[in-house]
C-alpha cells in the first residue's frame, strides 16, 4: 500500500491535529516534502510535535523517514537534468501559454508556504530595527535590491550593497538593535553564508527569504519565509525562484509600512521630490 492511500486508510482513528495534518499531506504533498516539522506545524495550525506524532502514527521513526518514503512516491526528475521550462520546438504562442500557467502555479505554490503569523514577526523585527539589512547575490540580489529601493522611500535606515563584499564588511557593524533580511533562495551560497555568520556572530536578528529545504542559512536564522522548491538549481536563468523571492520583497515591504506613522506624506514628499527629475513638469 502506497503511502498516501495508507494516510486515506487510517484517517477515520485519526485525533484532530492529526487529521489537519493528513488533509495538508493530501493535498499538497509537495509542499509537506520541503518543510520541517516547525513550518509544517505552522502550516497546518499544529505544532511540530503533532507532525512527529503524525509521521509515528503511520509507522514511521519520525518526519525524516517520513519524507523519504513520500519521495519515492513524488514525480522524478533528474536533478542534473538542465531546466529550460518551454521546449526548443514550442510556437511563440505555448511559450506565451507556458510561462502564464507557471506564473499562476508559482504564485499559488510560494502564497501556500506564507504564513501569517511567521509574517507578523518579520513586521515587529523591522518596524522596531534601528537599521535594516539586506543582503543578496546573483537573481536574489535583484528582490533584494527591490525591497532596498521600497524602504528608502518609507523612510526607514536601510544598507544594501550589490557588492558582496562591501556588504560583508558593512554588516560587521550591525547590533542586536538591527536586523538583517537575506534573499537566498538555494541557501548555500557562499558569500550570503559569510554575511548571514557574521550577522548572527553579532546577534544581529536573520530573516531568511529562501527554500524550505535544509541549508546552511535555514540552519542558522531567526525567521523563516519559505519559497517553494519548484525549480532545480541546474537552469537556464533565475525565473519561478526570482519571481517568488519579488513576491516575498513586495509583500514584506507592504506589510512592514502599512502603519508606518506619517506614510502618505512621505510618499506625496519623495514623489515630489523625484518629479523634478523627469520631462514637462
Amino acid at each position: 500500500m502506497d503511502l498516501l492511500n495508507r494516510v486515506t486508510n487510517n484517517y477515520s482513528s485519526f485525533k484532530r491535529s492529526s487529521k489537519k495534518i493528513a488533509d495538508y499531506l493530501l493535498k499538497k504533498p509537495e509542499i509537506f516534502l520541503n518543510l520541517d516539522a516547525q513550518h509544517l506545524g505552522f502550516k497546518t495550525k499544529t505544532s511540530s510535535a503533532s507532525i512527529i506524532r503524525f509521521c509515528q502514527q503511520i509507522g514511521f521513526k519520525g518526519l525524516k523517514d517520513f519524507k523519504i518514503e513520500l519521495a519515492k512516491e513524488m514525480p522524478k526528475t533528474d536533478i542534473s537534468e538542465l531546466d529550460t521550462l518551454v521546449s526548443p520546438d514550442d510556437t511563440t504562442e505555448e511559450i506565451i501559454e507556458k510561462f502564464y500557467l507557471d506564473i499562476k502555479k508559482n504564485v499559488d505554490s510560494t502564497y501556500a508556504l506564507l504564513d501569517a503569523s511567521t509574517l507578523a514577526k518579520v513586521v515587529a523585527y523591522l518596524q522596531k530595527a534601528d537599521t535594516i539589512y539586506i543582503a543578496g547575490v546573483g537573481a536574489s540580489g535583484l528582490a533584494a535590491q527591490d525591497l532596498f529601493f521600497k524602504f528608502i522611500r518609507s523612510g526607514k535606515k536601510v544598507a544594501y550593497n550589490i557588492d558582496p563584499h562591501i556588504a560583508l564588511e558593512r554588516i560587521y557593524y550591525s547590533t542586536p538593535q538591527d536586523t538583517a533580511v537575506i534573499f537566498s533562495y538555494s541557501g548555500l551560497t557562499e558569500e550570503i553564508i559569510y554575511i548571514a555568520k557574521q550577522a548572527k556572530k553579532n546577534k544581529t536578528p536573520i530573516i531568511a527569504v529562501t527554500r524550505g529545504q535544509s541549508s546552511t542559512l535555514l540552519n542558522i536564522s531567526d525567521i523563516i519565509i519559505s519559497l517553494p522548491d519548484r525549480e532545480k538549481l541546474l537552469r537556464i536563468g533565475a525565473i519561478d525562484s526570482l519571481l517568488s523571492e519579488m513576491y516575498v520583497s513586495s509583500l514584506i515591504y507592504l506589510a512592514t509600512i502599512n502603519k508606518l506613522p506619517n506614510l502618505e506624506e512621505k510618499m506625496k514628499n519623495t514623489e515630489l521630490l523625484t518629479k523634478q527629475l523627469k520631462e514637462n513638469n
